[in-house]
């Protein structure tokens, strides 16, 4: 690799970095909370306002914290050069068209299932089609009868890891197929956003997309993409809100809309503005009547105790201390269990204290930083790990996105790619280095360079 690939390859991107990621999200709805009253979150959000100034002052220096640590590590860790980076011009390695291959055949079998449950449950695509066209689909019930089938249509999730494989393939070459591909894998997780009313399910496929994408675009020669990454932001910030408000129109609208008087643009600012104001509030009243002695950690280890055995068996309820009455049905007595976001910046601290929480944002920090750099510079751990890694980020004033078990499938895959593309890259590197003998290149080779070629007077 020359030394301006070495250079363009090195290029960040301020909104996709741990700390610029946060900056987007976590002031203004910190802000916001702040400036909201009693008043409005009875009006709006049918809830008192409980928290207070001095727990969004914690929250601040929470992302402070591990933002900043985020930013340190990312400049002052060692950067790995050795590995083949999946954001220059070089061949992609060849294991990564066949790993997207599996995934996207795992996605299809997850929604396979996914859809023949609902089907099962009465769900036909004449159903569908009425709840399109009426937008609502809260009236055929639609989200309970896609239930699912508990370890097979969680192979959806797959697909986040398939869309991240398929963003670096195409940057070197669109092929029919995998456009294809992807074009059903985003197809039908916008039917089951919209049908289960899980906006995160189209997130979760979006963001690795436009992560990829975005830097791609940042280490590209032409200034105008440059210029298009650096200030994306700007143009995806109202195409989120016109994603929500529409998604919100055949959700809440359907109810509210005979009992409010703001028109429906005010009306979804407001829903939107509401799942971060509520969440905020919401771990403060888990902060402050949440905890009790002998309570383990909850939502920060939420895909542990929810694994299929471990649920099963109700291993938490077993190990952790019975839930006193003054801990029980928190929503209900404090807040509204419609806007139940447990908020992901104040949940280490009802888990761990207030010592383990910022114990777990300097953890988080040097992990993010790690993966920055690593995605920064392309190479396979945080090529492939970032881009989930950031749906996390974009979602960390909500909740804890990372801890989840819907995100499992997707770590699993990729960490397994990552496995085998990095051994891959270390068996060539090995070859290379022991074969006796080593390549010569042709414009080097003496019979093809007239320099190198012995001269003197011809026999006559």
């Amino acid at each position: 690799m020359n030394r301006s690939t070495t250079r363009r390859s090195a290029q960040g991107l301020w909104w996709i970095s741990p700390l610029g990621a946060m900056s987007l999200l976590v002031p203004p709805t910190l802000w916001l909370t702040h400036r909201l009253s009693d008043a409005d979150f009875q009006l709006f959000y049918r809830t008192p306002k409980s928290v207070t100034a001095g727990n969004l002052v914690l929250v601040a220096v929470a992302a402070l914290v591990s933002g900043g640590v985020a930013l340190l590590v990312s400049r002052l860790s060692p950067v790995a050069n050795r590995q083949s980076s999946l954001l220059t011009d070089r061949p992609v390695p060849r294991r990564l068209g066949a790993a997207a291959r599996v995934l996207f055949w795992l996605t299809m079998v997850g929604y396979a299932a996914y859809f023949g449950s609902g089907f099962a449950r009465g769900v036909t695509p004449g159903v569908l089609v009425e709840a399109l066209i009426s937008q609502d689909t809260y009236g055929a019930d639609l989200k309970e009868s896609f239930g699912g089938i508990a370890g097979v249509t969680t192979l959806t999730q797959c697909g986040i890891a398939f869309v991240v494989l398929a963003a670096y393939l195409l940057r070197r070459e669109r092929t029919a197929s995998l456009i294809a591909q992807l074009v059903l894998v985003l197809l039908l997780t916008l039917v089951r956003s919209f049908a289960a009313s899980e906006r995160l399910a189209l997130i979760e496929v979006a963001v690795p997309a436009v992560a990829v994408l975005a830097m791609s675009a940042r280490n590209s020669r032409r200034p105008v993409r440059r210029l298009v990454a650096r200030i994306a932001p700007i143009v995806l910030a109202p195409l989120v809100l016109l994603i929500f408000a529409a998604f919100e129109y055949s959700r809440s609208w359907q109810f509210f809309r005979t009992r409010t008087d703001e028109p429906f643009a005010l009306f979804a600012l407001i829903r939107f503005a509401g799942y971060y104001a509520t969440a905020y509030n919401n771990g403060y009243v888990e902060m402050q009547y949440g905890t009790f002695p002998g309570r383990l950690p909850l939502d920060s280890l939420a895909a542990l105790w929810n694994a299929p055995v471990i649920a099963s068996l109700g291993l938490y309820d077993r190990f952790s201390a019975p839930v006193p009455a003054t801990s029980d049905n928190l929503l209900e007595r404090f807040a509204s269990p419609e806007f139940n976001n447990p908020g992901g910046l104040t949940t280490p601290f009802v888990d761990f204290g207030l010592v383990g929480g910022f114990a777990f944002f300097v953890l988080l920090g040097v992990v993010l930083g790690l993966l920055y750099r690593s995605f920064r510079n392309g190479t396979v751990w945080g090529a492939l790990l970032y881009p989930v890694a950031l749906i996390g980020l974009f979602d960390l004033p909500r909740y804890l996105y990372w801890t989840q078990g819907r995100v499992v499938p997707a770590w699993v895959c990729l960490i397994v790619v990552a496995l085998v593309l990095v051994r891959d890259d270390r068996q060539q590197r090995t070859r290379r280095a022991l074969s006796p003998h080593p390549t010569v290149r042709p414009e080097l080779s003496p019979a093809a360079s007239p320099v190198l070629t012995p001269t003197g007077p011809r026999p006559r």
